[in-house]
């Protein structure tokens, strides 16, 4: 084992055990190497315990300066999840070391070299425990850069610390090959969500007992990342989601923070945790379980000293009343019977217990309420946007003909608003009437004459407007495009059996529901036996019995609608599967949900199309999304 030096291309063998460091530090064993040098187990002789030296091994006059500003912020970092900074110093023509505490455990990489895959509920513990210690080094302006499952130990009490904070104002070095962003592998501009993605790799690794595709081989198309529940079936699939959200290439789709990522770990509703009446151990070809908690010992019941007082003053009122019926009795006019007498006894010692017994306060039945839907949102334009949900959907249909739809995937989303109905000329004109928008790029229609600016078409769809006019308007109005995902969610989820529809409504394609190319288009695939009763754009709401199952309208039909997305042919095949944003560029933006110029198939939920963005046409129009304030 060697430790490269970061400023040379010659090696270095790393320091041998029983070696001083600096007159103070005895080195033990060797923790760990990296581009940087080499991590130490050693013995402090002053102070007398064990601490851990990491080396880095550039002898530069201008990297130990730079090193003395690093340690010195590291010095005035406290966090009970992080190891103390507590001594830093230079040796001329070797290097610099950092000396810390050393916290004892093991790290998650020997648990995973141990027992491969572990469960779930271990892994979800591990990584949000680490989250709090590195929201603080992002809150104090750190960036760690060397997340890890080596990095993460697990000390005898069960406390989770974060191991081995990197110095990057000695430079972004590249982070182990599959841990480390494309960003800090290309070694440019880091960020907070530099460590995320590090986050999202070493979840992949610990469910799948993989290390992760490299980013730069995945950005270049050289290699694919696998999803984990793939490598691994028994992977729950939200949080192969997770991973794989977490490992998106581009970080403005990765979680926004280290409190994000936490939360995405808690367990959905509906995916319940099975627990174990015994402790469990590994059996053949599966992971280790954690023993079931220990649940507190029962105790005996215990009567309590009223209650013996009670029964004692019965015993007595019970002697004392056969006394009084006996000497009521003696000589009266009818003796009872042995039965009779034995009866009216027993309904005396009834009567008293009865008096003397505690009423049971009948416990109240427990209420579930139900997860409220947040009421739609008003727009500044007065328009509605609905609650979409997050969770898993069915993006795609491979039965289509169309390859650019397949292949179907399972997708997870965030929460959102959007539209109810598309961007009216009215709602357009006040962006306009703002300076913010331009006007669209005709005020006509194709059979309607005046159109826009005529207060008759208020409620009618706006035309003629490209995708950056589009996009200027959802801006202007605090919102955006929404992705292709969640245009294709709204329009085609159907929540009570969680499928996806090829129609707003099911399955069956119904012409009475939309306004598309009916007997009155003018196109040779039109319609004959169905009239819609438009021959032009219909007012948005026209055809309330199209609304999507979540409520939307007019997501088939109409006009076509701009969503955010680049199109790409293979889009799907590449896409990853938490908020997808589809490719980094293109020529074409994506267009969904076909318009009052399509044939029945075009208004498919799945159907895709595209066009340049600088385009705008009579049956082109869009509708705004926005994240939950």
């Amino acid at each position: 084992m060697c430790c490269k030096r970061a400023a040379g291309s010659y090696v270095t063998m790393p320091l041998l055990p029983e070696e001083i460091l600096n007159k103070r530090y005895r080195i033990l064993s060797l923790l760990g190497t990296g581009g940087y040098g080499c991590v130490y187990r050693a013995w402090d002789i002053q102070a007398r315990q064990d601490v851990a030296v990491k080396e880095y091994l550039d002898p530069g006059v201008e990297t130990q300066k730079r090193f003395r500003a690093e340690a010195r912020q590291l010095s005035g970092l406290s966090h009970p999840q992080l190891p103390r900074v507590l001594d830093h110093f230079a040796i001329e023509n070797s290097g610099q070391y950092l000396v810390s505490s050393y916290i004892d455990g093991a790290d998650l990489q020997q648990l995973l070299d141990q027992y491969g895959p572990l469960p779930s509920n271990l892994i979800v513990g591990y990584l949000q425990a680490i989250c709090e210690p590195l929201t603080y080094l992002h809150d104090h302006g750190r960036l760690h850069l060397d997340i890890k499952p080596a990095n993460i130990r697990v000390t005898p009490t069960g406390d989770v610390f974060l191991v081995d904070t990197g110095l990057p104002g000695l430079g972004t070095r590249p982070h182990e090959p599959g841990f480390g962003s494309p960003e800090q592998q290309a070694q440019g501009e880091v960020t907070p969500a530099s460590d995320i993605y590090s986050l999202g790799a070493t979840l992949y690794a610990l469910l799948t007992d993989l290390v992760p595709a490299n980013a730069l081989g995945r950005e270049s198309g050289l290699s694919d990342l696998v999803p984990a529940r793939e490598v691994n079936p028994d992977v729950e699939p939200y949080l192969s989601l997770v991973a794989a959200r977490a490992m998106s290439l581009r970080p403005d789709s990765r979680y926004e923070s280290a409190v994000d990522f936490a939360q995405a770990l808690h367990r959905p509703a509906g995916y319940r945790e099975t627990g174990a009446a015994a402790p469990r151990r590994v059996p053949e070809n599966a992971a280790p379980v954690a023993p079931p908690p220990r649940l507190p010992a029962s105790r005996r019941r215990q009567m309590e000293r009223r209650t013996i007082f009670g029964l004692l003053g019965l015993l007595l009122a019970i002697i004392a009343l056969g006394t009084a019926f006996g000497v009521l009795n003696v000589g009266g006019p009818a003796e009872l019977s042995e039965a009779e007498a034995t009866a009216t006894l027993e309904s005396a010692v009834v009567a008293a217990l009865t008096a003397i017994a505690p009423t049971p306060t009948p416990l109240p039945e427990p209420t579930t309420l139900p997860t409220p839907t947040p009421e739609p949102f008003i727009t500044s334009t007065d328009s509605r946007m609905l609650y979409i949900p997050e969770g898993i959907f069915l993006m795609g249909d491979d039965e289509s003909e169309e390859r650019d739809q397949q292949p179907a995937h399972l997708l997870r989303l965030d929460a959102y608003y959007i539209d109810e109905t598309e961007i009216t000329n009215g709602a357009y004109a006040q962006c306009v009437d703002d300076g913010a928008c331009s006007p669209p790029a005709s005020p006509n229609a194709t059979y309607h004459g005046s159109y826009f600016g005529d207060p008759a078409f208020d409620d009618y769809p706006v035309i003629f407007v490209s995708w950056f006019d589009a996009d200027t308007f959802c801006r202007w109005r605090d919102g955006r495009l929404p992705s292709e995902a969640e245009w294709e969610k709204a329009a085609a989820f159907e929540p009570l059996e969680s499928v996806r529809t090829l129609w707003p409504w099911g399955d069956e394609f119904d012409g009475t529901r939309l306004n598309f190319c009916d007997k009155n288009c003018p196109r040779d695939f039109s319609d004959p036996a169905v009239d819609d009763g438009a021959q032009d754009t219909a007012a948005v709401g026209s055809y309330p019995d199209g609304r999507s199952h979540l409520g939307l309208l007019d997501m088939s039909g109409n006009v076509m609608e701009w969503v955010g997305d680049w199109y790409g042919r293979n889009t799907y095949s590449q896409s990853v599967d938490t908020n997808p944003l589809g490719p980094l560029e293109g020529e074409f933006k994506v267009m969904r949900g076909g318009s009052w110029l399509s044939a029945a198939p075009e208004t498919r939920t799945t159907a895709r199309d595209s066009f340049d963005p600088l385009v705008s046409r009579a049956n082109l129009g869009f509708r705004c999304a926005m994240t939950p304030p």
